[in-house]
């Protein structure tokens, strides 16, 4: 027991003493996990990039896309990531932040989760507000689910309340070449939506310049995103 008692304090006195950086990088594995994310979204398709150079490289700043599958935010990442250095956090539902697995990666990448009460709302809010504060880079998808269709769904409001509260420019983006894919909703109510099907596909993640805080309108944004798509 006395032998026991010694243990944990030597583990609790590891835990707190100063670590060497071989050390640290053992603690913080979220690089890794980045690292395994980006290597095996390029693997299964084969993304292609354009105007990621209008990302600023600095301060805070939101991004919007359409929401066509589950590897939009892996795909985005991959890009932005590799353009200019930057982490992406992204505003994700709550119910999908809490599946085993995928929790501890959202953790580890500070996604911040949703849902459609009030208090999960205002919460989120807070926490994109401090992010933008702080400098980061926050990824929303304001169509706020995945597309049933393929199409583009109407924007929700919520990107203008965020821009009132924090003025950050913010930067769309379009995704095409996804829909149909295991991961979108296209074969949902089929059992063939498991099947695999154009492996190696194209996919293409095309950014459009900055759009300044006084001229961001959730209409005017849809638009812009929708011509993003389809130019």
């Amino acid at each position: 027991m006395y032998n026991k008692a010694l243990y944990i304090i030597d583990m609790c006195e590891f835990a707190t003493y100063p670590k060497p950086e071989f050390m640290k990088a053992i603690f913080d594995l979220s690089s890794f996990y980045r690292k395994i994310v980006h290597n095996l979204t390029r693997f299964v398709y084969r993304p292609h990039y354009i105007g990621l150079e209008n990302i600023p490289r600095t301060g805070g700043a939101i991004l919007i896309s359409n929401h066509v599958s589950y590897m939009d935010g892996p795909l985005i990442d991959a890009g932005v990531f590799a353009q200019c250095g930057r982490p992406v956090r992204y505003v994700i539902d709550a119910d999908i932040y809490q599946v085993p697995g995928v929790h501890d990666l959202m953790k580890r990448a500070r996604a911040i989760p949703i849902t459609s009460n009030r208090k999960s709302v205002e919460a989120a809010f807070d926490a994109i507000s401090e992010g933008l504060r702080a400098g980061d880079l926050i990824c929303i998808f304001p169509e706020g689910f995945l597309t049933f269709t393929g199409g583009l769904g109407r924007f929700r409001p919520g990107i203008e309340w965020i821009i009132r509260r924090d003025p950050v420019p913010v930067v769309p983006l379009s995704l095409s070449g996804l829909w149909g894919s295991v991961f979108s909703r296209k074969y949902m109510r089929s059992w063939r939506r498991f099947i695999p099907r154009n492996p190696c596909q194209k996919v293409i993640v095309k950014c459009g310049p900055a759009i300044e805080p006084h001229l961001v309108d959730v209409n005017n944004l849809q638009e812009i995103v929708l011509r993003l798509k389809y130019s």
